[in-house]
């Protein structure tokens, strides 16, 4: 909590019109969003990619608030306090950070940034941490993860007051350590202000994320990625360095401490694979490799290397579990101790195998590629273990990244034996519409394509078909627990529609 007097003093004020009388108030939380405002908040109207939250002024008096940020004049009453400032949007940063008592201090915060692979390793960071019983928490994708608590989040890396507060509650339950995937829209929009990383780490980068609300150019995607290693003054920096956009992210970066993987076998990196090649337990693929280093100092393997099994096949996967090796060395966990936990990796909506009991020979994975690089890298990885069919079922987003859907259709048409299209989050797009986009990637593509908008009827369409030996994909909502539908989130579960059609399958058999 502050008092108006001290939040005053925290920002750059262009004017004020706030009676004598109202200074001495205290603010008990700040609000940038007119459904959430209260009696006792601080309302923010700042400026989105879609709307302006000047417009929302007088909803948000509406539901109590009479003090406000702006940054031109609002149609208020005269009992509303108005604060104006050149950028709401960066008063918001600053103050969010001093209002929750700038809680990452004293806090160890791991980064990581990428096209792919952001969710996957920090989670294998976080899975590990906690088993090795560092009091560990995970800001990302799959949403806010601490001592056993679980909170979706709307944005891979949240807004920056969330952000702010999400730091705060895990610090005052005794987290430590935090990792977060940090995605090139929020280092764009700044919702990591405030934040120093211990660690920071780059995957990859596809061209992805261009058009619309999201970057203008690939150049811009880059650059945006790029102010991660620059100006978060890490500590450490780790890289992929098979991807040739990592040596353009730490170019004329201040660190010192950098340290490069690679899952290709290159023997000048600190961090390197060998042997890759894939395993398989049943009809359950995976991937094994020899683990090696060229600098004792990151980790003291010898000669001979380490063995490494991982659940999950592709050379993607090798690339993500040699950063993420590299992330917990560097955390002080002990190798042997990294690796044994990998062996039993498994990560919610990436390459996620579902077990049913009515097709014990058909492997089903839920994964989240949701462009055609990685829809092409899992559909690859799944041809490599010699499935009698692949079947893929897939969708796109509504309102963005437009020339995703024809990528998607290319990838399906070339790597997939049997297509379904279907819905992912359609939002305000027709769901047909979005079909025949795709569609256009798959023009003269000679498979079976079927054309199901509801994703629940195509998933039962895709299990009904599916015989011994198959693989079946279901791809580009992986951890995602609803489907997005004309701005409304819908309760949807593709592991418990899977199971419900399972049980049903039984039912119709005796």
């Amino acid at each position: 909590m502050m008092t108006i007097k001290e939040i005053i003093e925290c920002l750059d004020v262009v004017s004020l019109k706030i009676p004598q009388s109202m200074r001495r108030r205290t603010i008990a939380h700040l609000c940038h969003n007119s459904r959430a405002a209260t009696p006792t908040c601080l309302f923010f109207c700042k400026r989105g990619a879609l709307v302006d939250g000047h417009r929302y002024a007088k909803s948000a008096y509406e539901k109590g608030a009479r003090y406000f940020v702006v940054e031109h004049e609002v149609d208020l009453p005269e009992d509303a306090a108005i604060i104006t400032v050149k950028d709401s949007s960066l008063a918001l940063r600053k103050l969010a950070v001093v209002f929750c008592g700038n809680p990452a201090k004293g806090m160890n915060l791991v980064g990581i940034t990428g096209t792919k692979g952001k969710t996957t390793v920090a989670l294998t960071v976080y899975n590990i941490a906690v088993a090795s019983g560092r009091k560990m928490g995970y800001i990302g994708t799959n949403g806010i993860y601490y001592n056993g608590k679980v909170f979706e989040t709307a944005n891979t890396t949240p807004d920056c007051l969330e952000l702010q507060m999400s730091l705060r509650e895990m610090k005052n339950d005794g987290v430590t350590d935090v990792v977060i995937e940090v995605s090139s829209q929020a280092l764009w929009q700044e919702r990591t202000y405030g934040l120093s990383f211990d660690i920071c780490a780059f995957t990859n980068l596809y061209e992805d994320h261009i058009g619309g609300v999201e970057h203008p150019t690939i150049e811009h995607y880059r650059n945006s990625k790029k102010l991660l290693f620059t100006d978060y003054n890490a500590k450490s920096i780790i890289i992929n360095a098979d991807c040739s956009d990592s040596y353009y992210m730490i170019d004329g970066v201040h660190c010192s401490d950098v340290i490069t993987t690679s899952a290709k076998g290159n023997e000048k990196c600190d961090i390197f694979a060998c042997g890759s090649k894939k395993s398989q337990s049943g009809i359950r693929p995976g991937v094994s490799f020899t683990l090696f280093s060229s600098n004792s100092n990151v980790a003291n393997i010898g000669e001979h290397g380490i063995d490494v099994f991982i659940p999950i096949p592709g050379l993607y996967s090798i690339e993500n579990a040699l950063i993420s090796i590299a992330i917990c060395k560097k955390m002080g966990i002990e190798l042997d101790f990294i690796c044994d936990q990998l062996s039993r990796l498994s990560i919610a909506g990436r390459f996620e195998m579902v077990e049913l009991d009515n097709r014990p020979n058909t492997l089903f994975v839920i994964d989240y590629a949701h462009n055609g690089a990685s829809l092409t890298a899992v559909l690859r990885s799944l041809r490599e273990y010699d499935p009698k069919r692949i079947i893929v079922l897939f969708g796109s987003v509504g309102g963005r990244t437009f020339g995703r859907r024809a990528e998607l259709g290319r990838a399906a048409g070339e790597h997939a034996d049997v297509i379904i299209l279907t819905s992912d989050n359609p939002d305000n797009d027709d769901p047909t519409d979005i079909i025949e986009d795709i569609m256009v990637g798959l023009d003269g593509v000679d498979k079976p394509i079927y054309k199901i908008p509801d994703r629940a009827e195509a998933i039962a369409k895709a299990f009904e078909m599916s015989e011994d030996g198959d693989f079946v994909l279901l791809a580009g909502k992986g951890h995602e627990s609803y489907q997005l539908i004309c701005g409304e989130r819908k309760a949807f579960s593709e592991r418990k529609i899977l199971s419900k059609i399972n049980a049903k399958y039984y039912l119709l058999k005796i």
